[in-house]
């Protein structure tokens, strides 16, 4: 940074203004280069008269070197976070241009640098790394998305009016699954789909008692139509069968030892 030094009492006075329009340049941090230009101003127009120690220049500057190697070392554990962030279902909190946030939720694609900044990808957009508010581990994802997934089957199914016995199979199925899932699972589902499931359980439950009353009762009206006499008539003809072609058997033989 050139500086057109203005002395005024051994100080710098337009130091002040020549780090505010940096600022508003879009750089709110001095780095080494002009934090070395502004020591060796001030010691170049230092009042002569009430001097400034060495000891002080080396404070100062070791001060600086101590911000410098805390802010590189920041700058690298955000990067190193942002690396762990791929493949993570993270919550992005951006904050637009009239100042106000809002809340997205997605998967990292990936990470690149730029000018020492990381920046992530979620859905084909681009954020900051810094705007991550939640990174949400590898088991919650998976039982958010399971969550997901099994509401999704619940809107497929029909009104529960028109519900038939077609679809006893996949609500038992989604049944199972509910009572399957861990509590901390169970937790993440909105109350109204719980709700959905139980009544469609219930109803596919009705319609399956039903068919059992129907088939039974069709069954026992079959019984009922038949005729017991019936059933003891044709028993009777075929033991009298049985006894006629016994005794022609034994005719046969008598004829054959009497030749």
């Amino acid at each position: 940074m050139a500086v057109g030094a203005v002395i005024k009492d051994g100080q710098i006075a337009n130091a002040e203004s020549a780090m505010s329009k940096d600022k508003k340049s879009g750089s709110s941090n001095v780095d080494k280069e002009q934090f070395m230009t502004l020591l060796v101003a001030q010691m170049k127009y230092q009042d002569p008269l009430e001097p400034t120690s060495n000891t002080e220049y080396i404070s100062q500057y070791a001060t600086f070197s101590e911000l410098e190697q805390m802010q590189n070392m920041s700058r690298s554990l955000e990067l190193s976070r942002a690396s762990d962030l791929v493949g993570k279902l993270v919550v992005i909190s951006p904050t637009d241009e009239n100042g106000l946030t809002h809340d997205l939720e997605g998967q990292v694609d990936k990470v690149y640098y730029s000018n020492n900044k990381a920046y992530i990808e979620v859905d084909g957009r681009t954020f900051s790394a810094g705007d991550v508010s939640q990174v949400m581990s590898t088991d919650y994802a998976d039982a958010k998305r399971l969550v997901e997934a099994w509401g999704q089957e619940i809107d497929k199914l029909p009104n529960i009016n028109d519900l038939t016995l077609e679809k006893a199979d996949a609500i038992n199925t989604l049944y199972a699954a509910y009572n399957a899932f861990s509590d901390a699972t169970k937790e993440m589902i909105d109350p109204a789909y719980v709700t959905a499931m139980k009544q469609y359980k219930a109803r596919i439950d009705e319609l399956q008692e039903a068919q059992a009353e129907n088939l039974a009762s069709l069954a026992q009206e079959a019984l009922n139509s038949i005729d017991p006499a019936e059933l003891i008539g044709e028993e009777t003809g075929e033991e009298e069968t049985g006894a006629d072609e016994t005794a022609a058997n034994e005719t046969e033989a008598a004829e054959a030892s009497e030749a």
